[in-house]
């Protein structure tokens, strides 16, 4: 089944809300689709621009519970996810993140050549990124992000996701596309 609109509305709490969000994110971009980054982008472009920007901002949600904007970037080898992660964000109406993730792609710019020619090490790259001078000027952005948060609540960023929904769950629909 599709989500709808009423079952959008119909979704007893925050968590539930997410998990219907989520399964519907999972069936429209499986595992296998992921993978394949031009046929992720392909579908991601065809998804209602709620779902769309749910989708372009989950790892990223991930990454800054586990690591930082500096590592994040790091990992990201197609400048595509890193813009959808910035739209993702503006049109889930949370454009101070939006701007920080810019300011951080900004100072992260002039290092990412030397970086994938290197081809540094997951292990190794949080040294890389202090020597190269990145991981000082983007700590204090982390923080910010980090504070929002932890303001957010259990769910983090991914409230973004449920105020969004119930702002505009026609939005969040395969119906909208």
């Amino acid at each position: 089944m599709s989500l709808t609109v009423e079952t959008i509305r119909a979704a007893k709490n925050e968590e539930a809300l997410i998990e219907l969000l989520a399964t519907e994110l999972q069936l429209l971009l499986p595992l296998e689709i992921q993978q394949d980054r031009e046929l992720f982008h392909q579908i991601l472009t065809s998804l209602p621009r709620g779902l769309r920007a749910m989708a372009g901002t989950h790892e990223f949600d991930v990454s800054m519970s586990q690591e930082d904007l500096a590592m994040h970037i790091a990992c990201q080898h197609d400048e595509r996810d890193l813009r959808e992660t910035v739209n993702g964000l503006r049109e889930l109406e949370l454009p101070e993140i939006a701007d920080l993730l810019v300011q951080a792609i900004t100072i992260m710019q002039p290092h990412m050549a030397e970086l994938h020619k290197q081809q540094v090490s997951v292990e190794d790259l949080q040294k890389w990124l202090d020597e190269a001078g990145a991981q000082g000027k983007i700590d204090p952005l982390n923080d910010i992000i980090w504070d929002f948060s932890a303001e957010a609540g259990p769910l983090g960023m991914h409230r973004s996701w449920v105020l969004y929904a119930q702002k505009y769950p026609e939005r969040c629909t395969v119906a909208e596309a």
